[in-house]
């Protein structure tokens, strides 16, 4: 993950994360609904999801190092979900990628911390994007994936991806 990457990518996950509250689970796999915020109201025409495909957990605060693998707790199906749903309503305030592995981190207004393992050898760890009912009526392409080998893949209006690179 080079700088330009990371930074296309944190800048697509702040227009579409910072300030969102989550607002339900998709049971069809792990998948976050957040809403619209005042920024995104007006652009975005689908619905934000987080879709979870590695190991996280709920911290109590911004750690000061990262959580190891075998730190992170293997979680069943059930037990994701009523972690998950404790996020319910809550802010995201901020948003952040490890420096080396896509690792993500969000930051709620309790101060809490959702933390998404982001490295995986094979297989993408989370994805960020707009699902949208009709594909033919959408006029942006919103995804931010967090690819193997500690890579992003990024999809988003150029007006956004490229600020500040």
């Amino acid at each position: 993950m080079d700088k330009a990457e990371k930074t296309a990518a944190l800048n697509v996950l702040n227009f579409l994360c910072n300030g969102v509250k989550i607002e339900g689970l998709n049971f069809y796999g792990l998948k976050l609904l957040l809403s619209e915020n005042e920024n995104n109201l007006n652009r975005i025409e689908g619905q934000i999801y987080i879709n979870i495909e590695s190991q996280f957990s709920l911290l109590k605060s911004l750690p000061k190092s990262i959580p190891s693998l075998e730190d992170l707790p293997e979680l069943d199906w059930i037990e994701s979900s009523k972690l998950l749903c404790e996020l319910r309503l809550k802010q995201i305030i901020e948003v952040s990628l490890h420096h080396q592995s896509p690792h993500l981190f969000l930051t709620f207004e309790t101060g809490e911390v959702l933390f998404i393992w982001g490295h995986h050898e094979k297989y993408e760890s989370w994805q960020v994007g707009v699902l949208v009912t009709d594909v033919s009526e959408a006029t942006e392409t919103w995804d931010v994936v967090a690819c193997p080998n500690n890579s992003l893949a990024v999809w988003g209006p150029e007006d956004i991806i490229g600020k500040n690179i």
